[in-house]
């Protein structure tokens, strides 16, 4: 008996933890997968180049999956899916309204654009037979933010890429002689970076104790002004480096931070990190939201602080260090 086709369409990364872990899910659960994705720049050029692809498959297909971020692709997805009719799904995965506007504060709700946001929102989840997001409290969210019906959601979790963040012995990314607290992210203020920072004030009399952040992003200048303002000298700033470096740092470090943003999204969401930490199988600190327990348990996995409290993170950092 031939398998059903699921066709994945859009321009994610293909080698993205994310499309990765959906491809895996969906040929454990019985569907051959067959790519319809493209490289092309710009919104007509994506769709010119998708539409010339799609040809080709249009009669072997039993169901549509829109990859992240794919929202404006959704209505000719839509289309293409009405006939014959065939089962659309649209991995939405985060809402660009609460991303953009409430989480990141790009601008403001005031802003029309928000409203245009808030719109590619509600369009592209509504036009779906299926919606994927990454955790329960997130499909909450969705369902209460753009009237989808909860059958319609299904929930997905992260995950992590097994064949790269996985156990092994003790490596020397790090300073030698020390504890050595790990932060891998995006200067976002769902990290809650400021928080990693307090506490490393805090324990800045702790000789034994280093902190090390990698990435950057919005908040980077601020986060580095903070840094020398509180005159810390127990943490370093690394850049971004590529995915394949990362498993070298987490399995030299003693314990990784995870997220302490006080933000609605950082409630609801288990970030990638905090998946590939344990894989590795480092201990790691994050905040305690209503979407953690979902996958982890407090001091088995994980170890669980106060969401905004460089007080409690410092504490937790402490908790871990003694054992």
């Amino acid at each position: 008996m031939n398998k059903p086709v699921l066709l994945t369409f859009g321009f994610p990364d293909p080698k993205s933890p994310r499309y990765r872990n959906l491809v895996e899910l969906y040929e454990s659960e019985g569907w051959e997968i067959r790519e319809c994705l493209t490289a092309s720049k710009g919104f007509f050029g994506k769709h010119k180049d998708l539409l010339r692809q799609f040809k080709e498959h249009r009669k072997e297909y039993n169901a549509l999956l829109v990859n992240f971020p794919g929202y404006y692709l959704m209505p000719i997805a839509w289309w293409l899916t009405r006939f014959p009719r065939k089962q659309l799904i649209f991995d939405a995965f985060i809402s660009i309204s609460d991303t953009l506007v409430s989480d990141r504060k790009k601008i403001s709700w005031i802003n029309p654009l928000a409203w245009f946001y808030y719109g590619a929102d509600v369009i592209s989840t509504h036009l779906a037979d299926e919606v994927l997001i990454d955790t329960e409290a997130h499909k909450q969210f969705f369902s209460k933010r753009f009237f989808l019906k909860a059958k319609r959601i299904r929930v997905v979790y992260v995950g992590t890429l097994k064949d790269l963040f996985c156990p092994g012995p003790k490596e020397d990314k790090l300073p030698a002689d020390k504890f050595n607290a790990l932060f891998i992210g995006s200067y976002i203020p769902l990290q809650g970076i400021e928080y990693i920072l307090r506490a490393a004030k805090i324990l800045s009399d702790k000789s034994d104790i280093h902190f090390t952040l990698i990435g950057n992003g919005q908040t980077y200048n601020d986060m580095t002004a903070l840094a020398k303002e509180l005159d810390l000298k127990n943490v370093t700033f690394l850049d971004f480096m590529p995915l394949t470096d990362l498993p070298h740092y987490l399995r030299s470090c003693d314990v990784a931070l995870g997220i302490f943003g006080t933000s609605d999204k950082a409630n609801r969401v288990i970030p990638h990190k905090v998946y590939d930490a344990v894989g590795c199988g480092v201990p790691v600190i994050t905040a305690s939201n209503n979407a953690i327990g979902e996958m982890f348990t407090d001091g088995n996995e994980v170890f669980l602080c106060n969401t905004g409290d460089a007080q409690s993170l410092a504490d937790a950092i402490m908790r871990v260090k003694n054992g």
